[in-house]
């Protein structure tokens, strides 16, 4: 009877755990419509005919519908630099890292801070609020990743077991709100994230932190990374549906 009691809790126990999971599913539905901003700032067109040699993408056409990523090279590494703000409240925005299967278990990590911060530093320029942003590629910060752990700027190491080098998200903030690069991951699932591609391992991810949707509030250039191949994906599918056998 123990043993039957026992077994009976923990096919519970498992039941209940996935009820509560949210398993991280990309549903993102593009283009969207992208707005006309103050005449003052830089539109993201603008932004887009300068941010990639040999090919310019269209603001609405070349959406890509990517949610997560990989590193594109090995060692695995990347440099997310900030290409534009364009908002009043660049001091409190930030971009950052998230990995994860469950949106009840995600490890995130800031990686551009503030006006033009990288990685919490100081030594950063500032953009003109309602001006035509702050731009020039100032501030990068190199990321090179492991399973379990990344290095930061060469110096600093970030340990976390969900940190996996061929699968991850990114994402802006506000003191508000944290809007994610898979829109079912945002509150009433809004799109406030837009991504672009070289056609090569280069992205511009744009960002709209209010309500005019022109998405250029804050927009940075991701070098060396590409949307996961079919393959990894399975294979982190088999490692997800072995641990929940055990």
């Amino acid at each position: 009877m123990k043993l039957k009691a026992l077994a009976l809790a923990a096919a519970t126990l498992v039941v209940t755990a996935a009820a509560h999971a949210a398993p991280i599913v990309n549903d993102n539905i593009r283009p969207v419509a992208i707005k006309a901003g103050p005449a003052t700032e830089k539109t993201l067109q603008t932004v887009l005919n300068s941010a990639f040699m040999g090919y310019v993408p269209s603001v609405t056409l070349d959406q890509s519908a990517a949610g997560m990523w990989g590193s594109a090279t090995f060692p695995y590494s990347t440099i997310p630099t900030l290409a534009l703000e364009a908002t009043g409240g660049e001091k409190t925005q930030t971009f950052g890292i998230w990995f994860g299967s469950d949106t009840k278990n995600l490890f995130k990590y800031e990686l551009l801070s503030g006006s033009a911060c990288a990685d919490g530093s100081v030594a950063c320029g500032a953009t003109t609020p309602g001006g035509p942003g702050f731009d020039g590629f100032p501030t990068a910060v190199a990321l090179q990743m492991k399973a379990g752990a990344m290095l930061i700027n060469n110096t600093l190491e970030v340990t976390n077991a969900l940190i996996n080098p061929l699968n991850f998200g990114f994402y802006f903030s506000t003191p508000n709100k944290v809007s994610y690069s898979i829109d079912s991951m945002n509150a009433g699932g809004e799109t406030r994230f837009l991504a672009y591609n070289d056609k090569k391992t280069n992205w511009i991810f744009a960002f709209e932190d209010g309500s005019d949707f022109d998405y250029n509030d804050m927009v940075v250039k991701v070098e060396s990374i590409a949307v996961p191949e079919p393959g990894s994906l399975a294979l982190l599918g088999l490692g997800l549906a072995g641990l929940a056998a055990v």
